[in-house]
């Protein structure tokens, strides 16, 4: 007997679900993805244009839209770490994703 299309696109719509939070957890592993993994780079200017360019984590648009860009200090003392971070949102399905920076020095050649 076949499945009711109800039925069906239920079925999908599970799928994607499923599929949309392993994407998400990948995402956190991925440079950028947690304060102890940033991406570095050479100057604040390049920030946000780099994390727009970025795809979302839930559904892989590339319509990211930064919603903040601070900066941030973690750790306390010697162990201090300044980070930036841009909390963005995907346009297309309306994820939210921090992103972390290290802004680093770059060498003279």
């Amino acid at each position: 007997m076949a499945k009711r299309s109800r039925t069906e696109r239920r079925e999908r719509e599970r799928e994607a679900v499923k599929l949309a939070r392993a994407r998400v957890k990948l995402a956190e592993l991925e440079p950028g993805g947690a304060a102890d993994r940033p991406i570095e780079v050479a100057s604040a200017s390049v920030i946000e244009p780099h994390a727009t360019s970025m795809p979302c984590a839930a559904c892989g648009a590339t319509s990211l839209r930064v919603d903040e860009h601070v900066a941030v200090t973690l750790g306390e003392g010697t162990d201090a770490r300044r980070l930036r971070v841009v909390r963005a949102r995907c346009a297309a399905c309306g994820h939210r994703r921090d992103v972390y920076f290290r802004i680093g020095t770059t060498l003279a050649n």
